[in-house]
């Protein structure tokens, strides 16, 4: 039976050394949050107390300082995978300037101080300065646990991170090489080749044999891990191999593989879990331990460690202070910079033992470095906590304005082969902030062998559920049976009050005429809440690029933007590039929107002069990896044409490796009433009022298009030839891109005119048909809008989309199409 001496520490009994370890990670961060101390800093207070020089209970041997570097590196990993990849491309000078200045400033103050404060020669005040001007991320879990690594101070410091990683690292690889062999052309050329070929390698293996893996085993949760954890311990020793540190192989393996593991995903949680649970507190552990109390009764020890960290708050003070003025950073972000780029450990302790070794640092100025990691790292992880809370408050305060509903996504699974995709677009595009469940759902269709189906419904609903849990998403699964799926489906909705449905596609419809079969095309034509139609090939994390189709008029939807803030927090989540193709004459108004829409997301624009060219610019810019998505709209509203009806199954015939996305936005915003002569009618504003008995003709007849608008329209302009014909060729020129059609038998022309003072509308109608360009078939109501131009063009758009919802109604076209007077048509739209 195992006994336990104090003669005998420190302990070598393994297990009961992971014991206290793992004890010290449970407690000590419980304990030092009631005195109001972070736990990562109660972490490393505790490594001091169970190290050699307090209690001696552990020993800093070779399994503390392994696991100690498997923490380390591990952190710079995690960094360089959390970090905003899309802001750093924006603030990739930002971070560059301020890692230049966050290293320069210690390092000039260090050539001043070195020499004339503490006696050093040149080259151990160089050494003195790679050590006070680089930083660890030291303080980066607590920015990742106030939501606050995408902040754009915060990512411009974690880019910094590495150039001042690599400058100190580069300074002390000049310092050694100079006193082994002097700082000839040779070392200068052998060095700068190393690092080249080394970075030349990783990001051209790297995101290459990423993307391989993830699509060649996409159902290997473990494998993904695994792989992950093995390119950062690759890469480090690469790094190492190009006389790089270790830290910065594991920052950059973290950077290049970014793009495959979305914030939100299983896969992200799995490795956060890890490192904040295990490996990081080892490291922490690990920098406690370095600490020897015994040394803190020396003077001189005190004095050159008081001089080290007045290089580092001095220095670092000042390019934090520039950095916040000149970027126009608040107060609270300035603290948080300081906060992070002031802890010292990684390359402070790589470069010290170095200069330890090579006799250029004394004992005591060892001991000195050490008492400024325990300074720093206690001081810039209190001041990250304090003030990244109130960076998250303001950042809360500048996100996108909700609406009063809730995010609630529905997620309607049938193949056990697609539940996990279907679930991982749901988590990525699940605000980080929302409180609300996932509610993925199984629909049975009643009838025989029901019992059968509802267990085996179930049992894919628990997958789900297990899936959700890895990605620490709540869910709320739902089952269902109908003899309708579609009822279902919709009921669903209704009840838990759903604002997105994410459902699947096999890319196939059963029948002509249809979008996507019989299902989908009953769930578009039941609900009006937005509808994201998915047909995954590969991972999303996998997309590099992701290509967005607009149509015209598309923004007039009333759900536009909310989509538009989906699709931005997808591409944001995979760090995809978003290429947004749009009509050239609709782009001021898209760009207006997606700018005012958050997150915050480089877009690249492809105007295009007509939509019947989308498909020729799409063949030139699309690419294996990429994905695209359509904005599409359903049958009435007024961005809606036949030709979009066609496009989802155009498009994965031509394109079928690429995931594709089709997206039917809300129709579900509240309106307030129209009026027809004082009648109240469903709509925003009091556009039907202006259709009259005198602009109402029955018995339209089927002649050329022009003839029938001057038909329309002659009885307002009839003693003005000339303006008569300019505003019928105003009306043909805007119907030639597009379909006016909205619905089957009916068509809405328009124009935006300076020959009108206000609006006018015209209805014709024909019960057999008139034949009108690019329509689908016989049209039986033809209405003609005029707007004056003094209205803008939003306004006139706004105007077309409360007629085409009126006119969208089979049951009000029917009862038109059979009225026998003008007056009977107003009456029909006064009691609809």
């Amino acid at each position: 039976m195992p006994s336990f001496n104090w003669e005998s520490l420190p302990i070598q009994d393994p297990v009961l050394i992971v014991a206290i370890v793992m004890l010290v990670i449970l407690i000590s961060p419980l304990i030092f949050k009631r005195i109001k101390i972070p736990g990562l800093v109660g972490i490393i207070l505790s490594g001091t107390i169970v190290g050699p020089s307090v209690t001696g209970l552990l020993d800093r041997d070779a399994t503390i300082i392994l696991l100690g570097t498997v923490g380390l590196l591990y952190l710079m990993f995690m960094a360089g995978l959390s970090i905003d990849l899309n802001q750093f491309n924006k603030l990739r000078n930002r971070s560059v300037i301020f890692g230049f200045m966050s290293f320069l400033f210690p390092m000039g103050l260090s050539l001043l101080a070195g020499p004339y404060l503490l006696g050093y020669e040149m080259s151990t005040s160089l050494l003195l300065g790679a050590i006070v001007g680089s930083h660890t991320l030291l303080a980066y879990p607590i920015a990742s646990r106030l939501g606050i690594t995408k902040n754009k101070a915060v990512t411009m410091t974690m880019g910094g991170t590495m150039v001042t990683d690599l400058l100190s690292l580069f300074v002390l690889a000049i310092v050694i090489g100079s006193m082994e062999m002097g700082i000839t052309l040779s070392f200068l050329g052998t060095f700068g080749i190393s690092v080249v070929v080394f970075l030349g390698v990783s990001l051209l293996v790297i995101p290459r044999l990423g993307r391989w893996f993830f699509r060649t085993f996409p159902k290997e949760n473990d494998a993904e891990y695994t792989f992950l954890v093995a390119i950062l311990f690759v890469t480090a020793w690469f790094a190492d191999l190009a006389g790089l540190a270790p830290i910065i192989g594991a920052f950059l393996a973290g950077l290049l593989l970014n793009r495959l593991v979305p914030d939100s995903s299983p896969l992200m949680n799995r490795v956060q879990f890890v490192g904040n649970a295990l490996f990081i507190p080892f490291f922490l552990i690990s920098v406690g331990m370095l600490v020897d109390v015994s040394v803190l009764v020396k003077l001189e020890v005190w004095i050159s460690a008081v001089i080290f960290a007045v290089l580092v708050y001095v220095g670092k003070g000042i390019a934090s202070i520039i950095s916040q003025f000149v970027f126009k950073h608040s107060s609270a972000e300035g603290w948080t910079i300081f906060g992070l780029s002031t802890p010292q450990a990684a390359a402070t302790l790589a470069v010290t033992l170095v200069g330890y070794d090579v006799g250029l640092f004394s004992e005591l100025a060892v001991n000195a470095v050490v008492i400024l990691i325990l300074i720093t790292c206690l001081i810039g992880p209190s001041i990250v906590e304090r003030f990244g809370r109130i960076v998250a408050v303001q950042e809360s305060q500048k996100q996108y304005s909700k609406g009063d509903a809730p995010q609630r996504i529905l997620v309607p699974l049938a193949n056990p082969e697609t539940a996990e995709a279907l679930m991982d677009i749901a988590f990525t595009m699940r605000d980080k902030n929302s409180t609300e469940s996932v509610f993925p759902l199984s629909v049975v269709r009643d009838g025989n062998n029901v019992e059968s189906q509802v267990a085996d419904s179930e049992k894919m609903l628990s997958h789900a559920v297990i899936y959700a849990a890895g990605a620490d998403v709540p869910v709320g699964p739902i089952t269902r049976i109908d003899m309708n799926i579609s009822n279902g489906i919709t009921r669903a909705i209704k009840e838990k009050r759903i604002t997105n449905v994410i459902i699947g596609w096999n890319g196939q419809n059963s029948a002509r005429q249809q979008i996507f079969g019989g299902v989908l095309d009953q769930l578009l034509e039941q609900s009006r809440e937005m509808i994201m139609v998915c047909k995954i090939e590969d991972k999303i994390s996998t997309n590099e690029h992701i290509i967005l189709a607009i149509p015209p008029f598309a923004s007039l939807e009333p759900g536009f933007p909310e989509a538009m803030r989906y699709i931005k927090i997808l591409a944001n989540q995979i760090g995809a590039k978003l290429s947004v193709i749009v009509v050239e004459e609709r782009l001021p108004f898209i760009k207006a929107i997606l700018d005012k829409t958050e997150p915050d997301t480089d877009i690249d624009y492809k105007p295009i002069s007509s939509w019947s060219k989308l498909i020729s610019i799409v063949d030139d810019i699309i690419d294996d990896d990429d994905m695209f998505i359509l904005h599409s709209s359903r049958e009435g509203t007024i961005s809606w044409r036949p030709g979009l009806d066609r496009l989802p199954g155009i498009i994965v015939n031509r394109y079928p490796d690429n995931n594709f996305i089709a997206v039917y936005p809300s129709e579900s915003t509240p309106t307030d009433n129209m009026q027809i002569n004082g009648n109240s009618v469903s709509g925003n504003d009091t556009t039907l009022s202006h259709i009259t008995v005198e602009n109402i003709r029955l018995g339209l007849t089927d002649d050329k298009t022009k003839e029938m608008v001057r038909e329309l329209i002659h009885g307002s302009f009839s003693s003005e030839e000339s303006i008569l014909e300019e505003v019928c060729d105003a009306i043909l020129d805007n119907s030639l891109d597009y379909t006016p059609e909205i619905i089957p038998g009916v068509a809405i022309l328009d124009a935006h005119t300076s020959s009108v003072t206000e609006t006018e509308i015209y209805l014709g109608v024909s019960p057999e048909g008139v034949k009108i360009p690019k329509t689908s078939g016989p049209i039986h109501i033809l209405v003609v809008i005029l707007n004056p131009d003094e209205l803008g063009l939003e306004v006139h758009y706004k105007r077309l989309t409360n007629v085409a919802k009126v006119f969208r109604r089979q049951n009000i076209v029917e009862a038109i199409r059979n009225a026998e007077t003008p007056k009977d048509v107003i009456k029909i739209l006064e009691n609809q």
